[in-house]
């Protein structure tokens, strides 16, 4: 362990201590110990949410690796903290709530952290910016460093102990007028005001990029081109151009909008209610929780027509769970529970909502004004909290959903479907967060065939480099997913040692084979059972690279060095030639200096001295090098090229030469 990791965690178990001396519930955290997952708690932290650790408890849960602290909130520390992600939004917390802006308060990585001291039962939930922090929940704390940050406080107030009017004011500045009285699902065919998304973006990313995500909205909300068309060209051929733009006639920019229309419903559909979900984000949730339960969630909702930020309560996505499969429990673990959770944020937007009287619509209500609802997420809500990349969905039926067998196999028939890929069975298997004889188990129910390729290189005595060297720490003698072969079949390790033996002994026809990925198949014709590749040097050398990893690469890139450093020791040790220069043979020499071209050497000549004198090869230079100098005295060293090297060491064919000179050495194939 460094001296400053060391440092570092003396400082969180003293600020631990102190916390819970002073009543707070601290947790470890795993930080830098974990880069993958750095606010997950590194100890199984329900027991801290209704009691605190005592003093043996708390060193013996931070003698581990983790490097970050965690403040429990809620009733068991009395504490509420809101969490702004948002910059601008803080701002405006700041200038409406002064004086309960003045709170202790905590600079993250991405905004900040405002603590408030509550004896109330705050669930916690979202607001557009941020986060409220209450019960079952935690917030990183400094002297916690993540990523090279250092958490750490913004002022030198005490937290703000909130009475219950403060309480009310303070939710109810993040609270939306009328949420809860939308409570009804919006349909996904609702209409969409385009030409107002396009006036808004057309001055910010110009007409025709505007065009096009306007019409891409349209076509993923179900809208047909024809309609698109009748809503858009006419704006866009009436809409300013930037400045500098050519001009263009009426009929020339509605042709070129017709255009743009064609292409947006040409890319095919994106994230709708129709689609689902990216699958991006389904690969994402059954690798990360072993579970379907909340990707069966969000696709029943994209099922239902359900529309991006409408809201719903709990019994209405019960009933709807119950519509695809899904019992009670399973929804709660969704929207609630376990698998609602994602790197400390919630993957479904909650709504903290206050029952306001407004035309005595709640005049009913009894109890605590508050209820919790929840919003239907947006593609770019749910690739954003999970840090992904936008990609295509595949459509499923209700049937996918009705089982989690089903859907996993839906989602590998797709797959399959689209691509007929090249895939290992592990990456199959860990897209969908199973086990390989399960995706085994699926190609029998799906009838699916594959191909094992093989990768076969010829060897020769120059190209023995390719293959690795047998180290005394080596155990196995074998070499896994490449071999030697024979060309009566007789098979070994693919060893150099073995190799340079075979080829002393006359072997003939010597190949080193290596094991690709198979290439998986949906036809019911017959297939073969192995199909054989030939490749280069260069695309061998890559794939050994990415079978073994960046200590393979290493591995490889010196033992190239190594084989070039021969070749060049090999052909002589000088390495340029050596070329006497006048004014008549400078122009055949030297191309002019305007153009693009560029010698493979350099000028040099001897002073007075009998120092040498470098400078570039350009002609300028070669002129002004012979005036000084004096004729007879000025050289160009001209540098041979590596191809030409290693055509001449390695006596290679003429198509071997041409790659060994375009591919600018092997070793660019191994990066």
């Amino acid at each position: 362990m460094r001296k400053s990791e060391k440092k570092l965690r003396v400082k969180l178990l003293k600020r631990a201590l102190d916390l819970a001396q002073s009543g707070i519930s601290v947790i470890p955290v795993q930080g830098d110990s974990s880069p993958q997952q750095p606010k997950r708690p590194a100890i199984k932290w329900r027991p801290w949410q209704r009691r605190i650790m005592n003093e043996a408890e708390l060193r013996s849960a931070f003698a581990g690796d983790a490097s970050a602290l965690g403040i429990v909130c809620g009733r068991v520390s009395g504490l509420l903290v809101v969490d702004f992600d948002d910059h601008l939004r803080y701002r405006r917390f700041c200038r409406h709530l002064p004086r309960l802006a003045a709170s202790y308060t905590v600079k993250t990585r991405r905004g900040y952290h405002v603590y408030f001291r509550t004896s109330e039962r705050v669930p916690s939930h979202q607001f557009d910016g941020g986060d409220i922090k209450g019960e079952r929940s935690y917030v990183v704390a400094p002297p916690s460093v993540i990523a090279g940050f250092a958490y750490k406080r913004m002022n030198r107030e005490k937290v703000l102990q909130l009475e219950k009017l403060d309480l009310d004011r303070l939710l109810n500045h993040f609270h939306e007028k009328g949420l809860g009285h939308q409570l009804a699902v919006q349909s996904v065919a609702a209409e969409l005001d385009l030409a107002a998304l396009y006036r808004r973006l057309a001055p910010r990313i110009g007409r025709n990029k505007a065009l096009y995500r306007a019409a891409s909205v349209g076509r993923d909300r179900g809208m047909t081109a024809v309609d698109v068309e009748g809503r858009l060209n006419a704006l866009h051929a009436i809409e300013v151009a930037r400045s500098g733009h050519k001009p263009e006639n009426y009929s020339e920019r509605l042709r070129e909008a017709a255009a743009t229309v064609a292409s947006a419903f040409s890319r095919g559909y994106g994230y709708s209610g129709e689609a689902g979900l990216p699958n991006s984000v389904r690969e994402k949730l059954l690798a990360e929780q072993r579970s379907t339960v909340l990707a069966r969630l969000l696709d029943a909702m994209a099922l239902a027509g359900w529309q991006a930020e409408s809201c719903f309560s709990m019994s209405q996505a019960i009933e709807l769970g119950g519509r695809y499969g899904l019992n009670r429990k399973s929804v709660m673990a969704g929207l609630t529970g376990e698998f609602s959770i994602f790197d400390g944020r919630h993957i479904i937007a909650r709504r903290y909502v206050e029952y306001l009287d407004i035309g005595g619509l709640n005049a009913g209500r009894r109890g605590r004004p508050v209820e919790l609802i929840f919003q239907t997420p947006s593609a770019g809500r749910l690739l954003a909290v999970l840090e992904l990349g936008a990609t295509p969905s595949d459509r499923l039926t209700a049937g996918d959903l009705k089982s989690a067998h089903a859907y996993r196999l839906a989602l590998h028939r797709e797959y399959i479907r689209r691509l007929t890929p090249r895939t290992s069975l592990k990456f199959l298997a860990d897209r969908l967060g199973v086990d390989p004889r399960t995706v085994r188990r699926y190609n029998r129910e799906l009838s699916l065939k594959s191909t094992a390729c093989v990768a076969r290189l010829e060897l020769t005595w120059q190209r023995l480099f390719c293959l690795p060297k047998r180290a005394r720490r080596d155990v196995h003698s074998i070499t896994p997913g490449y071999w030697l072969e024979t060309r009566d079949g007789y098979r070994a390790p693919a060893w150099r040692h073995i190799a340079a033996a075979l080829l002393k002994r006359g072997e003939t026809g010597l190949q080193v084979c290596m094991q690709r990925v198979s290439k998986w198949s949906s036809s019911r014709e017959s297939v073969a059972a192995v199909r054989y590749e030939h490749v280069s040097v260069e695309e061998f050398l890559r794939l050994r690279a990415l079978r073994h990893g960046k200590a393979e690469a290493g591995v490889l890139r010196r033992g190239l060095g190594k084989f070039l450093h021969g070749a060049k020791m090999f052909a002589g040790r000088i390495a340029y030639e050596k070329l006497r220069l006048s004014f008549d043979s400078v122009a055949a020499r030297i191309a002019e200096d305007k153009t693009a071209e560029s010698i493979a050497g350099f000028l040099f000549a001897h002073d007075l001295n009998g120092q040498e004198v470098r400078r570039p090869a350009r002609r300028g230079i070669a002129y002004r090098m012979l005036k000084e100098f004096g004729e007879g005295n000025v050289f160009l060293a001209l540098r041979h090229t590596v191809g030409e090297r290693l055509a001449s060491v390695a006596g290679e064919l003429p198509r071997d030469v041409e790659l060994l000179t375009s591919g600018e050495l092997l070793a660019t194939a191994m990066l």
